[in-house]
């Protein structure tokens, strides 16, 4: 049986869902898109690009195998048949759902799932202030989750390098803007809602979306609580 974890927060996630529901799949961006067509053609694209790197790198343990595959059906289908909005939210091998029916992650155990983390909104800190113990910046600015190409993403790496001086960025928006880590290489084509920078100037959020229209969610002054 799977342990709730709260998570205190100053809002739901996205503004709507009570719960997150985390667990591991190996090529879990085949279940990005559901919809039959999309679904199928994820899974041909995962073959085909296994079938490169094991005779291109001579990495057998990249073989695709048949339980691979049987996962993520197994997996489609049992999303397919929730009946309750959820919105799916997929970084390297780990899904995240998104809901307000907690009876998702029974359903995903009922199917042999095992469930990294189900995490529960807890609404107990001030809306649109980032709390921290200590901070020596006064913003907060976190970054869309968007598809973007690599020049887009070496543009965005520039900018960042650039403004070591004056901005503080996030650890697993280092490394995956600079291709850090290989998790990162290989989903080098979508930023993350949790990706942010902090910094002094209101207006640094302003210059970064000059630079990548599109890409700020939002920028929050930062509280610090000692």
């Amino acid at each position: 049986m799977y342990k709730i974890e709260s998570d205190h927060r100053s809002s739901l996630y996205y503004d709507q869902y009570e719960w997150c529901v985390t667990f591991n799949i190996a090529e879990a961006n085949c279940l990005r898109n559901l919809e039959q067509k999309r679904f199928e053609q994820a899974i041909r694209n995962a073959k085909r690009w296994h079938q490169e790197i094991v005779s291109y790198a001579q990495l057998p343990s990249e073989q695709w195998s048949d339980a691979k595959e049987q996962a993520l059906r197994r997996a489609c289908d049992c999303l397919l048949a929730e009946t309750h909005p959820f919105k799916t939210v997929v970084s390297y091998n780990t899904v995240s759902l998104y809901t307000n029916h907690v009876g998702l992650a029974d359903h995903l155990e009922t199917h042999e799932f095992e469930l990294r983390l189900v995490r529960q909104a807890r609404l107990t800190k001030p809306a649109n202030v980032v709390q921290l113990r200590e901070s020596q910046y006064a913003y907060r600015t976190y970054f869309r989750e968007r598809r973007i190409n690599l020049e887009q993403r070496n543009m965005l790496a520039n900018f960042l390098n650039s403004r070591r001086d004056t901005l503080r960025v996030s650890t697993a928006l280092d490394n995956w803007v600079n291709g850090k880590l290989l998790g990162y290489i290989r989903n080098h084509s979508y930023s993350r809602a949790h990706y942010f920078v902090d910094h002094d100037h209101p207006n640094e959020g302003t210059m970064l979306s000059l630079v990548m229209p599109g890409m700020v969610r939002k920028t929050m002054p930062i509280e610090t609580t000692k």
